[in-house]
């Protein structure tokens, strides 16, 4: 998955129509809950799917679309020993790589109490304090202070660059221990809502044809710790400004669910009702389609899915997604059907990058309501930046629109 930018976002009521001619009803049947979003580039502009114009963004080039809380404490006195996230440089243990399990067992081995851990832990995530050095951790003890300093990291990278696009979106970059480079992308959206869209790899294995991460290759997995300080630099960030960060995606850098063991334990961390406490629905995991990963992260995470799907022929999609090849989309949908009927009021939303001669069929409408048996569906329209590496045209999302018989509400 490539990095996605949501700059706006426009509900489509899919109009009635007897003809399910791109996405076909013998391949996809609607046995579970669904949403669908449309993604789309216009060949003329550099901003895609535009609501409101600007002929002065920054060109902020990225690429295209792509657990339940833990409060379990351990007694004081009953630690057992824990393998901890450690920085490759000096050592010290990285505390945000750690659950909250795993951060109360870490603080008790060092020979202090659970209450201790809480206290720091809410020092970390929560209290709108969101330390990231040990100068900022007021109100705890010298001596505790003191283990800190000489046994634990608070800060998993540091701050490169910040790009501000004239609508409030601001991209991140960061720099690794390890001289890699990453970005995080903070989003304004409608209803005081506000989004980080967050990276889980450098990189990507993916190789999906519209993807500007996925030219790079695979460099590494990101650490839990590298993940979770994305988002908690984000709301960082907004204490300042107005607003506050509402929403978690994983639909930056890297395929999340390649990365999997990090990116739940990461989600885990964000979910905790004493850190962070993003609800888990408002943490959405978005996968290409590894099929394994995506059943366990629906055995072990109750944070949300979103599926790349972007055609609804296998042919198609192993051209614009390789890892149909390995995984054929009548089995991803299939896993998606028999995993859905055991998680109540589940929904998973599917993402759909329109590419103009590829997969859009503009010569004539496609129904929705037909293939999913739904009068109505919505459609969320992401708004994409344009690369020069990708050698593909996008639509506008009025195309799409007009194209299809689709009805703006």
């Amino acid at each position: 998955m490539g990095s996605m930018w949501m700059m706006r976002q426009v509900s489509i009521r899919v109009a009635a129509s007897t003809n399910s001619l791109l996405l076909s009803n013998s391949i996809i049947t609607s046995q579970f809950p669904i949403s669908f979003a449309f993604s789309s580039f216009y060949p003329k502009s550099q901003y895609l799917i535009s609501l409101v114009s600007s002929s002065h963004r920054h060109s902020l080039s990225t690429t295209a679309a792509s657990s339940s809380s833990s409060s379990s404490s351990s007694h004081f006195g009953d630690v057992e020993e824990i393998e901890v996230s450690k920085n490759g440089f000096n050592s010290k243990t990285l505390l945000k790589g750690l659950t909250y399990s795993e951060f109360e067992n870490w603080v008790q081995l060092q020979g202090y109490r659970p209450g201790q851990a809480l206290m720091l832990w809410k020092r970390l995530y929560g209290n709108d304090i969101w330390a990231h050095h040990i100068d900022e951790l007021e109100g705890l003890n010298k001596d505790f202070k003191k283990m800190l300093s000489e046994n634990a990291e608070f800060k998993a990278f540091s701050l490169k660059e910040i790009l501000t696009a004239s609508d409030g979106t601001k991209k991140i970059l960061f720099t690794l221990e390890d001289g890699q480079v990453i970005e995080t992308v903070v989003i304004p959206c409608d209803r005081g809502r506000t989004t980080v869209c967050v990276s889980s790899q450098v990189g990507c294995a993916m190789n999906c044809q519209f993807c500007y991460t996925g030219r790079m290759g695979l460099k590494r997995h990101l650490t839990a710790a590298e993940i979770v300080e994305q988002a908690v630099f984000a709301r960082r960030l907004l204490t300042s400004e107005v607003g506050s960060i509402t929403n978690v995606v994983f639909m930056g850098m890297g395929e999340p669910l390649h990365n999997i063991d990090n990116v739940i334990k990461a989600a885990d961390i964000m979910v905790h009702d004493q850190g962070l406490h993003f609800s888990p629905r408002k943490v959405t995991v978005s996968t290409s389609g590894l099929v394994p990963q995506l059943r366990r992260f629906l055995h072990e995470s109750n944070c949300a899915l979103a599926v790349s799907l972007n055609a609804t022929t296998d042919e198609v999609r192993n051209w614009i997604m390789p890892i149909n090849r390995k995984y054929k989309l009548g089995f991803l949908l299939e896993t998606l059907r028999e995993e859905l009927r055991f998680k109540n009021n589940y929904k998973v939303l599917f993402e759909y990058v329109m590419l103009s001669g590829v997969n859009d069929r503009l010569d004539k409408p496609i129904c929705f309501s037909t293939l999913f048996d739904s009068d109505i569906l919505f459609i969320s329209c992401f708004q994409l930046s344009r690369n020069a590496v990708a050698p593909l045209y996008f639509i506008h999302y009025k195309n799409i629109c007009g194209s299809f018989a689709l009805d703006l509400t």
